[in-house]
């Protein structure tokens, strides 16, 4: 809120609130050049202000990198060329137990995990007995000096906090760790990456030693191709193995299955003919079938023909027709001697009469010779009947016979179902054994036959320079670094400073417009006052100058002839800056008194080389007279008044009336009262005697008051009724204040060859 209210109350009347809404402020650029240029001298002046800084942060970091360079242990880095084999061995044409690599990208990038692997790098320590080797065996090196264990910031720790609750390891097991320890050494050593876009994988090893950094390279590459064919011939030993148990177990479940066929074909009376493709009940079905039919046919063929012969028999024609039909010789000849008869009847009738013996002897011939007819016709006829019986009994017979076949081979069908599928099992056991056997055999081949997948291509060589550290970079990197950190810890001091820098900075916060800079003078040079007078044309002089005159341009008719230097906490050089402003006026011809009214620290006869024997408490008190306590400064003739040493309290003092009735009377015989005010924010004077001055002129050490400590000390004496005539900021390093990119930065330090200092 102070910020704020000091920015509104000044800036009512300024040039830019009575600019329109759509001015363009003349202090704005839209140059991207300017922008440019002047971010280059910003940056350029925080690097100059702070090179100090900077300088030592580089000093003290590229000595410390030097010093780690140049203590660390060069380290050789040996690299052998293993290449991964895209081409394929054809010399057997089978699958083996393990396929191929294919050295695509993901298959490189597993041999480079086996190439890193602790087991692989386990085998190389085994084989090169590196457990035994002190650099990879941090128990067998000797103890370091101490002062660089002392620098180590692991041994700052104690062991119990290191080790905690230690569990208690059995030797195997603290063996165990070391190896673990000498395997991760042996790791962090060890560089395994694919050659860009090829089958080719580097490997590299860094060691102390050339020649062991270089057997440590060739033998992991020899390792790596004995690894490769000792998995192959562990596959195929496994393979073989297993295949030999499956082999047992099939040949006795072939030989089980095929036992199971046999039998259940015996016993359910499936055996083959010779030809393999019936069993006997079919054939005997087959053939009861054929004489089934056959008989039928013969019965079908005698009942037609008994059928026929009776019917003929009982014919007019009779045994004539039976005999044409049968075609009997017997009856054929009967048929003639009736025939015969009968016409020996007809003519003995004719020739003799009906009554003739003859004729009844042919009669009776004829009769005896049909009755024999007649009886040999019933004997074929029955002959007939005994031939249809037969056949039907023939057939019967073998109806009976093939529905038995026909029965026994539906029930020799339903086992044949069992038959089928004890075979498939057979077959099936008899085919999984060939090919397994024959698979064995094909192992059994290319066992003496594996190849690695990789070979070498370039053994590691010994180096002959030490790969590491590489110093140069070391101390390029660490200037490097240490130059960032610089100019980074110089931007965080830049952002944490919480002083003015600029009363351009002072008056863009608050509206208070500047007086100007005093320069800081130099360490011998003396105090402040004395050195005005020594030192007239120097630039701490001038700026006394430059005071003085923008006070008269202030003040142009005269009248405002109390002034008062105040600030805002102790220290920030107001006193000084009094006494060197009062000289200044007075050696210029002007009446000048200073009156020092800070009665609690009484610093400014002092400063003139005065003594404080009465003063301004006793005029006030009323114990001395004005001419009593004014001293003459023999130099520049300035009339001082010391403080004094009243027993009143100064707040009591410098609030009476007694007081102001005393500027109004010096006001009458000085042309200048200069008032040296104690700090308003450390006690309450400074604020009364803010209201009594004319003019207070507001002072602000540079860099060194805080911002909100300067804005508030001015708040209180605005608020106190004190006009502020403008800021002035002392102790000012003008060298420092140069390297800043404000509007008054450079003044005094670009001009310097015009002072004397």
């Amino acid at each position: 809120m102070a910020t704020q209210e000091l920015q509104e109350q000044p800036r009512r009347n300024t040039p830019e609130s009575r600019r329109g809404p759509g001015s363009v402020s003349p202090g704005i650029s839209y140059d991207l050049s300017a922008s440019a240029a002047s971010a280059v001298r910003r940056t350029t002046g925080l690097l100059r202000r702070h090179k100090l800084l900077i300088g030592a942060v580089i000093v003290v970091g590229t000595g410390l990198a030097a010093l780690v360079a140049f203590r660390m242990t060069p380290l050789y880095t040996a690299e052998t060329l293993i290449m991964v084999e895209h081409r394929k061995n054809t010399v057997l044409n089978f699958e083996g137990v393990v396929s191929d690599m294919t050295p695509d990208i993901s298959a490189l990038q597993s041999e480079v995990a086996i190439l890193k692997s602790p087991a692989f790098a386990e085998k190389v320590v085994a084989k090169l007995k590196l457990m035994s080797d002190p650099e990879f065996n941090a128990s067998l090196r000797p103890p370091p000096p101490g002062w660089v264990s002392a620098l180590n910031p692991r041994n700052w720790i104690p062991d119990s906090w290191k080790h905690g609750n230690d569990v208690p390891l059995s030797p195997e097991e603290i063996e165990r760790n070391h190896m673990t320890s000498v395997v991760n050494a042996v790791l962090d050593n060890t560089s395994v990456r694919p050659q860009g876009r090829s089958y080719v994988i580097a490997v590299s090893f860094d060691s102390e030693d050339p020649r062991k950094a270089s057997l440590i390279a060739n033998t992991m590459a020899d390792l790596y191709l004995v690894d490769q064919l000792d998995e192959k011939f562990k596959a195929s030993k496994r393979a073989t193995q297993w295949l030999e148990e499956r082999l047992t177990d099939l040949r006795k479940e072939a030989q089980t299955t095929g036992d199971a066929v046999e039998k259940y074909r015996t016993q359910h009376g499936l055996t083959t003919s010779s030809n393999n493709e019936s069993t006997v009940v079919g054939q005997q079905l087959s053939q009861l079938n054929a004489d089934y039919i056959l008989a039928r046919t013969k019965r079908q063929e005698a009942e037609t023909k008994l059928r026929d012969v009776t019917a003929m028999a009982n014919s007019p024609r009779g045994a004539s027709a039976v005999g044409d039909v049968m075609g009997s010789p017997l009856i054929q000849a009967l048929r003639e001697r009736e025939v015969d008869l009968q016409r020996q009847i007809a003519d003995a009738t004719n020739r003799y009469g009906s009554k003739h013996p003859m004729l009844q002897a042919l009669q009776s011939q004829l009769r005896d010779l049909q009755g024999q007819i007649k009886a040999d016709v019933g004997k074929i006829v029955s002959n007939l009947s005994n031939e249809v019986e037969l056949a039907k009994g023939r057939e019967q017979g073998l109806k009976a016979s093939l529905d038995q076949a026909e029965a026994k081979q539906n029930e020799q069908q339903q086992a044949t179902v069992g038959l089928r599928t004890l075979e498939r099992d057979a077959n099936t056991a008899q085919s999984m054994y060939e090919a397994l056997l024959t698979r064995s055999q094909q192992i059994a081949a290319q066992t003496d036959m594996r190849q690695p997948d990789a070979r070498v291509v370039s053994e590691a060589a010994i180096p002959l320079d030490p790969s590491q550290p590489n110093r140069k970079l070391i101390l390029l990197l660490a200037l490097v670094t240490s130059g960032t950190l610089g100019v980074l810890l110089a931007m965080l001091r830049e952002r944490s400073d919480g002083g003015f820098r600029s009363p351009h900075q002072f008056e863009m916060a608050t509206g208070v417009r500047s007086l100007g800079i005093v320069p800081r003078i130099p360490r011998f040079g003396g105090s402040p006052a004395a050195y005005v007078v020594d030192k007239p044309i120097s630039a701490f002089a001038e700026s006394m100058q430059n005071l003085r005159t923008s006070l008269l341009l202030a003040n142009p008719d005269g009248r405002h002839r109390v002034i008062l230097f105040s600030s805002s906490v102790p220290g920030e050089g107001k006193s000084s800056v009094a006494a060197a402003f009062a000289r200044t006026c007075a050696n210029a011809g002007q009446r000048t008194i200073l009156v020092d009214c800070d009665l609690r620290r009484k610093s400014l006869h002092e400063m003139l080389g005065m003594s404080n024997g009465r003063g301004l408490s006793e005029v006030l008190a009323g114990t001395a007279t004005l001419e009593e306590v004014i001293q003459v400064d023999p130099r520049t003739g300035l009339h001082v008044i010391p403080a004094g040493h009243g027993r009143t309290l100064p707040q009591d003092t410098l609030g009476s009336s007694g007081m102001h009735q005393l500027l109004s009377r010096l006001s009458v015989n000085y042309d200048r009262i200069v008032l040296d005010s104690p700090p308003v924010l450390a006690v309450s004077e400074g604020k009364l005697l803010a209201a009594l001055a004319d003019q207070t002129v507001f002072i602000v050490r540079w860099g060194m008051t805080k911002r909100g400590t300067a804005m508030a000390g001015l708040k209180e004496v605005i608020e106190a009724g004190g006009e502020v005539v403008g800021v002035l900021f002392s102790q000012v390093d003008t060298r420092r204040h140069a390297q800043y990119e404000f509007p008054d930065s450079g003044r005094y330090h670009g001009y310097r060859r015009y002072y004397a200092n």
